[in-house]
């Protein structure tokens, strides 16, 4: 069995043994509209992690993804109170902007040589700011604004409980899993993750890769902005801070490495499953909501832990069978 799909199967595991124990030491974990609210909440997550893991797979790390989902729902609010635009063209004009929002944290690494921490950690300040200029303002003060349009909100609804954000997130799941493992595109990323130098040898274009993982982590984070302010009905200051730091949760748990390299999305939507679950479950612990940013520090580190752990089992499992072909074939 490959290496990837143990991993996968251990973050399964871990799933299914924290669902098996809120659902038997709690009331209407398994009701479904539990299940389908669970569902709704892991989508954002869950795109926010797909899109970043093509930049951590690719050796990188993106923190501004909450940023850019923040400004995304802030421009989509906007463009539906303030304008007669189709919606269609709305959400394109919102990925567009998370589009330029990827290119300019590209460009600051690939071009510029700025460390990914801190590229993009500067530029989610920046597109913080943005949420600021863009917010609603009455008498000179900061107020949110109710989104009402039938036809936007439409898209935060549901077909029999099943939300369509879930099911966009789905169908992505599936399509980026292809694209990283079936495409010469998902070769490059985890080349260009493994082994930069290497990856620059055999002829890849790593700074135009590089510029790309950004910008499919960007126009992730603001689809999940849309979705976002599409259910809630509105946008506000504080949309999508500290959700990146959930996506990064969700990536590692799923068996995304943070050396880079290895994983995919499969194991992030697993990631993310659990990382939510566990939350929505605690909660129904009593857990208060201030503990909730030191379950996502302690599932990074165990996670991280682990995974170190784990590939230097694997890796010296690899050596001592290489050593003993290696033996076998030379008495032979």
């Amino acid at each position: 069995m490959k290496q990837t799909t143990i991993r996968k199967l251990v973050s399964l595991g871990l799933l299914l043994i924290f669902a098996l124990i809120f659902g038997f030491t709690t009331d209407y974990f398994f009701t479904w509209k539990n299940i389908t609210t669970l569902l709704r909440e892991v989508s954002i997550i869950g795109l926010l992690a797909m899109g970043g893991a093509f930049v951590i797979i690719g050796g990188g790390i993106d923190l501004s993804t909450g940023a850019v989902l923040g400004l995304s729902a802030m421009i989509a609010s906007r463009l539906v109170t303030d304008t007669m635009l189709p919606i269609f063209v709305i959400v394109l004009i919102c990925v567009l902007a998370g589009a330029v929002a990827g290119v300019i944290n590209g460009l600051l690494v690939a071009r510029f040589g700025m460390s990914e921490f801190i590229g993009t950690f500067a530029t989610a300040f920046i597109y913080r700011a943005f949420v600021y200029m863009l917010a609603y303002r009455t008498n000179g003060h900061i107020t949110t604004k109710t989104v009402t349009d039938a036809a936007f909100r439409s898209l935060g609804g549901n077909i029999g409980g099943v939300y369509y954000m879930t099911i966009v997130w789905a169908l992505l799941i599936l399509v980026t899993w292809f694209v990283l493992r079936h495409t010469r595109y998902g070769t490059y990323v985890y080349a260009m993750g493994s082994n930069r130098k290497s990856a620059e040898f055999t002829g890849i274009n790593v700074d135009k890769m590089k510029v790309s993982t950004f910008v499919i982590s960007s126009c992730f984070s603001a689809l999940a902005g849309v979705f976002l302010v599409a259910w809630q009905g509105s946008a506000n200051l504080s949309s999508g801070e500290g959700m990146n730091f959930q996506a990064i949760a969700a990536a590692v748990v799923g068996g995304i490495a943070l050396t880079g390299g290895r994983g995919d999305t499969v194991g992030v939507a697993i990631g993310s499953c659990f990382l939510v679950m566990v939350v929505n479950g605690l909660y129904k612990y009593g857990l208060p909501t201030h503990m909730q940013p030191i379950f996502y520090g302690v599932v990074i580190i165990v996670m991280a832990i682990f995974d170190a752990i784990y590939i230097r089992t694997i890796s010296k499992r690899n050596i001592a069978s290489k050593k003993i072909a290696s033996t076998k074939g030379g008495a032979a």
